[in-house]
């Protein structure tokens, strides 16, 4: 079980692996594979935690588009997707883009939120739900522009990775008046 992100930095693109061994979750990216603790609680504002024993205080603030991530007081302006929906875009711009999108769970994990509803059209990476998974709350984001068709979980649903969570239909055309 593994959440993997593609954090985009002043043009620079990094992929970001958070997974579980041996009961210790841990991180890889370019830098190497280092184990992670923990010290706060997630909702927290500001989180504290160690990675390869080096102490660290960050928290991060979700605006429309990007991510401002303060770590050790530094703030850096980011965009935080997750791989898969990363590969599933591309995949839509490949194939057109126009029918209909299952969004479907990228992990095993718990649904804490729903942020649309059936009917609300959507933006490409607008926030759609969150999910739980892995000590860490993950925003589901549309992965392109589209209406909210059907809404198949609810919150605190416990989910497999690949279930089906939003169904996304392509925007109708405008009619002229």
């Amino acid at each position: 079980m593994a959440m993997e992100y593609e954090v985009e930095v002043d043009g620079q693109k990094y992929q970001v692996r958070f997974f579980e061994r041996d009961g210790q979750l841990c991180v890889t990216h370019a830098g190497g594979t280092f184990p992670v603790e923990l010290n706060t609680p997630l909702r927290s504002k500001v989180q504290f935690a160690k990675v390869n024993g080096d102490a660290k205080r960050f928290g991060y603030h979700r605006g429309k588009d990007t991510t401002d991530i303060v770590l050790d007081g530094v703030v850096y302006s980011a965009e935080v997707r997750e791989l898969e929906h990363v590969r599933l875009a591309a995949v839509a711009k490949r194939k057109g883009g126009g029918g209909a999108v299952d969004v479907k769970s990228p992990m095993p994990g718990m649904v804490i939120a729903i942020n649309v509803k059936v009917g609300d059209e959507v933006k490409k990476n607008q926030s759609l739900l969150s999910l739980h998974a892995m000590k860490l709350e993950n925003d589901i984001r549309a992965t392109r522009d589209g209406v909210v068709k059907e809404i198949l979980v609810k919150p605190n649903d416990v989910l497999e990775k690949g279930a089906l969570m939003i169904k996304l239909g392509g925007i109708p055309e405008k009619q002229n008046a």
